[in-house]
């Protein structure tokens, strides 16, 4: 039930205009009295989404699609506000419209019928039509006795001859991608470059703006992070405007105003809400927002990894090389992380009238499952530029079997291509960024060649909204077509194959609760790999000589995210500053960095 409210309140928001400074347009235009558009959602009583429900209003008969809804048209609503909704093996139920714009109709399934709807579990994966023909998914493999097949790999379309499950040799092995890590939460005072500079044009297209933040800290009484806990933001009435989950190290990323691209109105008075605390929100420059829970220290040794790709003709100059990686990835991951419970499980996805639309094989411990399934893909169709990246989400947030007691929920979402831009597909694409940072996935854009600026600019903005980070391949490898350089002041290139394994370990990382490392020891830890906030290429000569008599420190935590920044001499930066920085922290590995005497400068931290 809670991911149907989450979407009830979802809809809601992008039917109103989220961040928006007009009213809506059906409200001015149709008075509310006289009816407005209404969004019927229709499932059964297991909330199970009904494709091909019919509403009937009057003459009028609508059908559900596959996420569950028809919007009845206002001009239907004013007439009769009296609708039945029907569905083969289902009872009939008639009610009354209200204004509220949103209702969701339950139908009971009749006794002895089977039901010929196509059902989607979480309203999670979608279908394609094709000759005339439409395949469904069945959401729930069973058994004999019923019990859900963990391990089931599910095709939404009909297995075309390329997908007949054997694997073909490639002749290709793992370690030749690279690619360069743009952690926009390592570098904070950078991005409203991008932001309000050379990337603003494109804020409209996709009506997202990574603006005001409000990071979260939630630790127990002995400053050990509380992970995996739901967070809020709220504002004065007790709205609920953003919600997000605790990462491996206790810290949540909210925002305000992220849906919509007008910036109007205030945001103070702002709340954070945990548990059974609320407390006034302070946005990033102010400082954290610190909770702290009566809690034990308890720490689950689940990780979850989807690999979430565009399988499109365009693909193809890659996906042979991806397909090595990932392989190489899964097993490297699970040693990497000393023997933590890594479940892994991957989605390919093309676009509306291709094959298909998307294919999932869940999240399961037997990684053989997944690696299979990855080498069955060909890359084929697609034919515009534009692919089906929303509803490749929905499937990967809503039907792969998250665990959300997991100290991590990671989904590598590599492509070449955005969504399209109509207003339908724009809104479903808002549901799942907002349902993937509700549901503590943090999604890791692998961008590779074909992705212009308006499409960095929608996956850095996805990758931020879910306290992720962003990859994106280079020219170095010599494979593939020309590739995008990112906009950023720095580019460290990197083999992909490694990155993708050192964001797993960065991200399932945490201090068990005697003070010590599960993953990343002082001794092993690298130091490089953590991202400058500015280069020295930045800095004129006259500016690297103040630096030497007054710096700026720069705190970062394990995963590269900036924490805190510190202006003045460096004499001033002594023990104090950092004694007083670790009574905000959580227990863990953080980094100080300083540009001075002409290089950077890197200090590790344990704070205990």
């Amino acid at each position: 039930m809670k991911r149907i409210l989450s979407l009830l309140v979802v809809v809601l928001l992008c039917a109103a205009g989220v961040g928006a400074c007009v009213k809506a347009k059906s409200a001015e235009t149709n008075g509310g009295a006289k009816g407005k558009e209404v969004v019927v959602l229709v499932m059964d009583s297991t909330q199970a989404l009904l494709d091909g429900a019919k509403v009937k209003i009057g003459k009028t008969e609508l059908t559900t699609s596959f996420d569950g809804r028809v919007v009845v048209p206002a001009a239907l609503v004013a007439k009769d506000r009296t609708v039945m909704v029907r569905c083969e093996g289902y009872k009939d139920q008639t009610l009354s419209l209200k204004d509220d714009g949103f209702v969701i109709v339950t139908l009971e399934s009749k006794p002895g019928k089977k039901p010929k709807a196509d059902i989607y579990d979480s309203y999670g994966v979608t279908r394609s039509s094709k000759g005339g023909a439409v395949y469904r998914t069945t959401m729930l493999a069973a058994e004999s006795d019923g019990a859900l097949v963990e391990e089931a790999v599910f095709d939404v379309a009909a297995p075309s001859a390329s997908y007949s499950g054997k694997k073909t040799a490639n002749n290709v092995s793992a370690g030749k991608l690279t690619a360069g890590e743009v952690n926009d939460f390592a570098k904070w005072y950078f991005w409203p470059r991008v932001l309000d500079g050379s990337h603003q044009k494109y804020i409209n297209e996709w009506r997202l703006q990574a603006r005001h933040r409000y990071t979260v800290q939630v630790t127990n009484g002995g400053g050990y992070p509380i992970v995996s806990r739901a967070v809020s933001l709220l504002d004065g009435q007790g709205n609920t405007l953003y919600q997000a989950v605790t990462d491996n190290t206790g810290k949540a990323e909210l925002w305000y105003q992220f849906v919509g691209a007008s910036q109007c109105g205030k945001h103070a008075g702002l709340f954070v809400h945990v548990d059974d605390q609320i407390v006034p929100a302070k946005e990033w420059s102010e400082g954290l927002n610190t909770v702290v829970l009566d809690e034990p220290c308890e720490v689950t040794d689940a990780v979850d990894v989807m690999f979430v790709f565009d399988a499109t003709g365009s693909m193809g100059d890659e996906l042979r090389y991806l397909q090595a990686e990932m392989k190489d990835v899964i097993a490297r991951a699970t040693d990497a992380t000393g023997g933590l419970n890594i479940r892994t499980g991957a989605v390919v996805y093309r676009d509306h009238g291709d094959e298909y639309i998307t294919r999932l094989s869940r999240l399961t411990s037997k990684i053989k499952t997944t690696q299979s399934f990855i080498d069955k893909q060909s890359a084929n169709g697609g034919g515009d530029y534009p692919e089906a990246v929303p509803e490749a989400l929905m499937a990967a947030l809503n039907s792969a079997g998250w665990d959300e007691s997991a100290r991590a929920r990671i989904a590598f979402l590599i492509l070449d291509a955005p969504c399209h831009q109509d207003s339908a597909t724009i809104a479903l694409l808002h549901e799942q960024i907002l349902n993937a940072a509700a549901l503590g996935v943090r999604l890791v854009p692998v961008v590779c060649s074909g992705i212009g600026e308006s499409g960095e600019l929608l996956l850095r903005s996805m990758a931020l909204a879910t306290n992720g980070t962003s990859f994106f391949l280079t020219d170095d490898s010599g494979i593939g077509n020309p590739h995008l350089k990112p906009t950023t002041d720095s580019l460290k290139v990197e083999h992909l194959n490694d990155m993708l394994v050192r964001t797993i370990v960065e991200f399932s990382t945490v201090p068990n609760c005697e003070g010590k490392w599960d993953v990343g020891s002082e001794e092993n830890e690298n130091d490089a790999f953590i991202p400058n906030p500015f280069e020295i290429k930045d800095l004129t000569e006259e500016e690297k000589v103040a630096k030497n008599s007054r710096t700026t420190l720069y705190l970062l935590d394990i995963s590269g995210k900036l924490i805190y920044v510190y202006e003045g001499s460096l004499e001033d930066a002594g023990d104090s500053q950092l004694s007083r920085l670790k009574l905000m922290l959580s227990t863990g590995v953080y980094f100080v960095k300083a540009f001075y005497d002409g290089e950077w400068h890197t200090k590790k931290i344990l704070v205990h």
